[in-house]
C-alpha cells in the first residue's frame, strides 16, 4: 500500500485516539468535538471526512479501538487458557492492571453514560459484551469437555456473571483507585472462580 493510501487510515487512527483520550478521561458528554480537533492536531474538516458527527465518531471507537483492546487483553488470551488456574491467573492480572483507559473499564464507563439515551452506542458497545461473554462461555464450556469445570456448571450463566463482576470492578476501581480496591476485587473474582472447579 502506497503512502497516500495510509495517510487517510493514519488521519481517521489519530481522530480515534484523540476521541477515545476524552471519552475515557472527561466522558462521552464532556468531550466536545473541538477538544478532539485540537488534541489530533487536525481540523474539524478533517474529522468530519471521516465521522459525520460525534456519535458515529463514538460508535467507531467503541467497534474499533475498545474492540480490538478487548480483544488483546480478554478475548485472545482466553482461547489459550486450558485450566482453571490458568483463568484465574489471567482474571487476577486484568483486575491489577485496571486503570481508567483499560478498554473494559472504558466500555463500561461509555456504556453507563450513553446506554439509556443513545440507542447506537448501546448496541456498540452491546456488541463487546455479548463477545467477552462467548468468550468466557467458550472457555467454560472447553473446561468442562476437558474435566476441570464442574459437569453441573452452565457456561452462558457464569459467563454473564464473571462478565458483570468484572465491569463492576472497574466501576469500583474507578471511584477507589488504590491498588488494595483492585485487589480485594481480584481476590473474591478468584474465589469464586474456584468453585467452578470439578471435584
Amino acid at each position: 500500500m502506497n503512502q497516500r493510501k495510509k495517510q487517510p487510515e493514519r488521519t481517521r487512527q489519530i481522530i480515534l485516539q484523540a476521541a477515545g483520550n476524552g471519552f475515557s478521561t472527561q466522558g462521552y458528554a464532556a468531550t466536545g468535538l473541538g477538544g478532539i480537533v485540537e488534541a489530533a492536531g487536525l481540523t474539524k474538516g478533517a474529522l468530519f471526512h471521516h465521522f459525520r458527527d460525534k456519535q458515529s465518531l463514538a460508535a467507531a471507537w467503541i467497534s474499533h479501538d475498545i474492540g480490538e483492546g478487548i480483544g488483546a487483553a480478554w478475548i485472545e488470551p482466553l482461547q489459550q487458557v486450558s485450566s482453571l488456574d490458568g483463568l484465574k491467573s489471567l482474571c487476577r492480572a486484568r483486575c491489577l492492571e485496571l486503570h481508567p483507559r483499560d478498554p473494559l473499564s472504558a466500555l463500561v464507563a461509555i456504556t453507563a453514560e450513553t446506554s439509556s439515551s443513545d440507542p447506537v452506542l448501546r448496541d456498540a458497545a452491546a456488541a463487546l459484551f455479548a463477545s467477552l461473554r462467548e468468550a468466557f462461555a467458550a472457555l467454560i464450556d472447553r473446561g468442562k469437555s476437558a474435566g476441570w469445570i464442574h459437569r453441573s456448571i452452565q457456561p452462558a450463566a457464569e459467563a454473564a456473571f464473571i462478565v458483570s463482576s468484572l465491569a463492576g470492578l472497574t466501576v469500583t476501581a474507578k471511584a477507589d483507585p488504590e491498588e488494595s480496591t483492585r485487589r480485594s476485587g481480584a481476590g473474591a473474582l478468584e474465589a469464586y472462580l474456584e468453585t467452578l472447579r470439578a471435584q
